[in-house]
């Protein structure tokens, strides 16, 4: 009988600055020694990424954005889910598949950025369940 291999899965969290209207998420979890910019991807493991809630005080868009070479002086970011909170609240979006991202060489990762409308910077925050197996 074959063994089921499962990874553990971990918190991701971070926030809008308050001050701009876009930017990258600083990224903290418990198993961070400190905050992070990006995700790197093992080679030969899958990131998956079972669920996102995403709050705040106003009209942000999170978006989740993959590299397959983050060591690249300028990596080229392309955008695999976007989420939107329309207005002051809590949206919680949970997934029967979970969003997959593969490391092949070592060298991917995935990163959070922001963007809220010109003139309205208001505190939000983002939450993902990662799972690296």
């Amino acid at each position: 009988m074959s063994e089921v291999k499962r990874g553990e899965l971990f918190i991701v969290y971070g926030e809008t600055d308050g001050s701009s209207t876009s930017g990258t998420v600083s990224l903290n979890s418990d198993i961070f020694y400190s905050s992070v910019q990006y995700i790197r991807i093992p080679k030969g493991c899958k990131a998956k990424i079972w669920f996102q809630k995403v709050a705040g005080e106003g009209e942000t868009l999170f978006k989740i954005e993959y590299t397959y070479d983050v060591t690249e002086d300028t990596p080229t970011w392309s955008t695999l889910a976007v989420e939107k909170l329309a207005s002051k609240g809590e949206l919680a979006i949970d997934k029967r598949k979970p969003i997959i991202l593969r490391g092949f060489s070592g060298t991917e990762a995935f990163r959070v950025t922001w963007e809220q409308p010109s003139g309205s910077a208001t505190k939000a925050y983002v939450e993902l369940g990662v799972e690296i197996v």
